[in-house]
């Protein structure tokens, strides 16, 4: 995209679905009901229900207009690689991470709340999370800097694991940081946002899979 008004264009664009993301999140911690829904877990299912329900419709529509963002394929190799490199990323992690109090608290309910939560989590959060950061952000700084990948890349990751405000320790900022660089490179490599989309699934399923052991363990027992 060599053209100055394109790329202008473009780049207005992609700071718009970061400008309706942020709205969305602030008019959700300004009901009045808030502290409600955040102490019976209904918070973060709602939010990310309704920024799915926005933002996936407008990546639609942006697909049908441009073809600089799509969903491409996913190769095989690209999958079983990436995925290995998540699995190793997920377990050097291990051996620093901290319990957030956060998400304990929003587990803390009934069966309704956690598979809400999970559903919120390993399926909705990953397919706008991609289509916003490894989507429009990142496409937004490649348009003005298209032979620095890395540089975008980080600043992508920087961005996405600071808009993680729910979280309080440092080492979950860093593993986020190091989740979305990886999910960078997924669809620079792939060209598309499915496989990203993919292992972003994947990386919270794994995470969310011993909440969910323990909780149904629980319930047979």
């Amino acid at each position: 995209m060599r053209n100055l008004s394109d790329r202008v264009i473009h780049t207005l664009l992609c700071a718009g679905m970061f400008v309706v993301w942020y709205a969305i999140t602030l008019i959700i911690s300004m009901l009045p009901y808030q502290t409600a829904l955040r102490s019976s877990g209904m918070l973060m299912p709602l939010l990310c229900a309704l920024e799915f329900c926005v933002l996936a419709p407008l990546y639609y529509w942006y697909c049908r207009h441009y073809d600089t963002i799509p969903l491409a394929t996913v190769k095989v190799r690209q999958l079983a690689l990436f995925s290995l490199l998540l699995l190793a990323l997920i377990i050097s992690q291990s051996f620093f991470l901290r319990q957030e109090s956060w998400t304990a608290d929003q587990l803390s309910g009934g069966q309704p709340q956690l598979l809400l939560f999970a559903l919120a989590v390993i399926v909705l959060a990953p397919v706008f999370e991609e289509i916003l950061f490894r989507g429009f952000v990142l496409q937004g700084l490649l348009l003005w800097a298209p032979d620095q990948r890395f540089a975008c890349a980080l600043l992508t990751s920087l961005l996405f694991a600071a808009m993680h405000t729910q979280y309080a320790h440092l080492q979950t900022i860093i593993a986020l940081s190091a989740l979305s660089l990886l999910l960078c490179y997924a669809r620079l490599l792939s060209g598309g946002l499915l496989l990203p989309v993919m292992l972003h699934m994947l990386n919270n399923a794994i995470g969310m899979s011993p909440w969910i052991w323990r909780y149904f363990s629980h319930s047979l027992t």
